[in-house]
């Protein structure tokens, strides 16, 4: 009995010095991750710089810090710049098939299109995301924002979020992406006409991104042979809560030969002469059209047990068209203006 104790307690020390050497030799080896990730590559449309690496953690974790890191993606007209105090990517020592990451609560972020230099300044309470790996690419990502400060313009005031989460998952064997969004608390720049509030409470998406874009060229030609490959963007849950507003829909989206959207979507909407209204007042429809539209809208309609009506309605993007059952609304363009430049 002595002596299988013996032997066991052996083992289990054997075991926990060769995990310390395989953890230190990771470890060590996060300087050659690090420098192979930021160093640019042919093919690889970003690089970065920093200044040093930390490894912590142990036992069960493999947390490198990255201080003052610097990445630049080449774009197809220009490039993007982004830069804060560090970054940390935690890994499980025993797989290197997922990671999370953890932002600062402070960066910029440089965009250049070719045509105009954006200058972004970020604060945020946390952010991290959770990414998973198949054969070398991202295969999952699970991204959290809390409590997030856009300021983008001077003497403007910024876009907010009380909180964003993004999810993320590759479609198997299909070239096809699953994408959900979730913003909660998103405070608007712009001025916002009445009755309508500069917080929107809640806006939330699930779709599928069919088709790949393109690396190379413009954004504008990679959207083109997305279209001629027959991309397209199946909705599945549209959800907008901006009181007196409420709008569900799911639908299709594609791009016609200009670039404008196309598609076609089910919505059930409430309060939508309060945002016909407002569009008037803010110019985007023309002195009289809200009465008009709504006046027709209200047929569709039925009213509910608290007196407002709820519209089920069929809406259709179509030759640069909004338009709400057979009611045309708003005019839509190209989702790239033509004086973009890229």
């Amino acid at each position: 009995m002595r002596r299988a104790l013996i032997a066991t307690l052996a083992v289990l020390v054997m075991l926990v010095v060769a995990y310390i050497v395989y953890w230190n030799v990771m470890a060590s080896r996060s300087d050659e991750w690090v420098a192979y990730w930021a160093a640019p590559a042919p093919g690889k449309a970003w690089h970065a710089t920093y200044s040093t690496t930390e490894v912590t953690g142990f036992p069960f974790a493999l947390d490198i810090r990255v201080r003052d890191p610097v990445i630049t993606w080449q774009e197809r007209s220009g490039e993007s710049v982004w830069q804060g105090p560090f970054l940390i990517a935690r890994f499980k020592p025993w797989t290197l098939a997922s990671f999370a990451i953890e932002l600062p609560s402070e960066q910029t972020l440089q965009i250049d299109d070719g045509e105009r230099l954006r200058m972004l300044s970020v604060t945020m309470d946390s952010g991290s995301a959770t990414i998973g790996m198949d054969d070398g690419r991202m295969s999952t990502l699970h991204a959290a924002f809390r409590r997030i400060v856009v300021w983008h313009e001077l003497n403007q005031p910024p876009v907010t979020a009380d909180g964003l989460t993004l999810d993320y998952q590759a479609v198997e064997e299909e070239p096809a992406h699953d994408v959900s969004v979730v913003i909660n608390g998103l405070g608007l720049a712009g001025n916002v006409v009445p009755p309508f509030d500069a917080v929107i409470p809640h806006v939330s998406t699930t779709l599928r991104w069919v088709g790949d874009l393109p690396d190379q060229g413009s954004l504008a030609g990679s959207l083109e042979a997305w279209r001629l490959t027959g991309g397209v963007i199946e909705v599945t849950d549209l959800k907008l809560d901006w009181p007196p507003l409420d709008v569900a829909a799911d639908g299709t989206l594609a791009l016609d030969s200009l670039l404008r959207p196309i598609g076609a979507f089910r919505a059930d909407v409430v309060g939508y002469r309060d945002l016909l209204e407002a569009m008037e007042k803010a110019g985007s429809l023309e002195p009289g059209q809200a009465v008009v539209a709504g006046t027709a809208l209200d047929i569709m309609a039925q009213r509910q047990d608290d007196g407002r009506k709820r519209l089920a309605v069929d809406v259709s993007i179509q030759n640069g068209m909004l338009s709400v059952g057979p009611i045309p609304v708003y005019p839509v363009g190209p989702v790239i203006p033509a004086e973009a430049g890229f």
